[in-house]
């Protein structure tokens, strides 16, 4: 073979190798965006203290793993913003593609997440909401429609009336404020019940909660139900009505499905549980991170989900058991 024909068939190879690879890059790997890239997402979750978060986590590094994107998870200890913001910028040095967060505080956490979109990176929240229209998604179990179901559960265990009592941890977080706020909606205009002003348990005090709870119990005779907010505060509730020896008598219920939550509905000191099935909402985290990342823009800004009612005659159903957290 001559020199030029033997070029021309190198050429030849070299060009059919390359389009061979090219091919193989265009069709994509798990986690490849637009082009092949591959992905790295970084999860904040509120803290590394609570089912809840645990739970979301778990179901984000369970889509990650199953998508092929590199997943970055980091928590504050404590649900505080000034925890939580060291958190970020510690994150944002990393330089992922695209960040999901769960703000502990919808004010102080807006500067922060705007700081981190200023240098490239794309946020997205989930649970709590955040004081800033440019994140791209908001993912969350609507916290109003939450507290509707809860006030309407309560209401079916205690339909005789009298009073009622919302357990919070503190004013300024997003979704149990929503939680109040749509308790309240279904008990207004229902005569037969009386709203008591909010108790504050403060952020890690399953026993403040439950000496306020049983503070309550002692002042108001009348009292017949509980809307205990998040998981601490329906440990402490739990405890103080079964301390009075008032379980069967008062209608509890608390908000999320940890597994101290799920053993005491069991025994019967809470009557009932608002599940926002976070493992659902830190796998949706990584699809939709996945689909801003691949070029989709068309993802709504905001993604309310239903949370499910969860009471000791559906506890084993198939639903009931997906949205029970870990």
């Amino acid at each position: 073979m001559s020199r030029r024909n033997t070029a021309v068939v190198l050429l030849a190879a070299a060009a059919l190798a390359l389009s061979a690879c090219s091919s193989s890059k265009s069709a994509g790997s798990p986690g490849s965006g637009s082009g092949g890239k591959h992905h790295t997402i970084a999860f904040i979750p509120g803290c590394t203290c609570d089912p809840y978060y645990s739970t979301e986590t778990a179901g984000f590094k369970a889509a990650a793993k199953a998508a092929g994107v590199t997943a970055i998870v980091q928590g504050p200890a404590n649900f505080q913003a000034s925890e939580q913001i060291p958190v970020l910028q510690a994150v944002v040095q990393k330089k992922p593609d695209a960040i999901v967060i769960d703000p502990t505080d919808a004010t102080a956490l807006a500067g922060p997440i705007e700081a981190a979109i200023a240098q490239g990176i794309p946020v997205m929240t989930t649970g709590n909401n955040v004081n800033t229209k440019k994140i791209f998604t908001a993912i969350a179990a609507s916290s109003v429609d939450g507290g509707k179901l809860g006030a309407q559960e309560l209401m079916k265990q205690a339909p005789q009336g009298g009073e009622v009592v919302f357990v919070h941890i503190k004013p300024g977080i997003s979704s149990i404020d929503d939680r109040d706020k749509g308790f309240k909606q279904a008990l207004n205009g229902q005569s037969k019940y009386t709203v008591l002003p909010e108790l504050y348990a403060g952020n890690d005090s399953a026993t403040q909660a439950a000496s306020l709870v049983s503070a309550t119990l002692s002042a108001h005779p009348k009292l017949v139900a509980i809307f205990a907010s998040n998981v601490i505060t329906a440990e402490g509730a739990a405890n103080a009505v079964q301390t009075a020896g008032k379980q069967g008598k008062i209608a509890v219920l608390g908000y999320d499905a940890g597994p101290q939550e799920v053993t005491d509905l069991q025994a019967g000191s809470l009557t009932a549980l608002v599940s926002q099935n976070p493992f659902q909402i830190g796998q949706l985290a990584v699809q939709n991170a996945e689909k801003y990342l691949s070029g989709d823009k068309s993802i709504p800004h905001d993604q309310p989900l239903t949370p499910l009612v969860i009471t000791k005659e559906n506890l084993n159903d198939p639903q009931s058991q997906t949205a029970l957290y870990k």
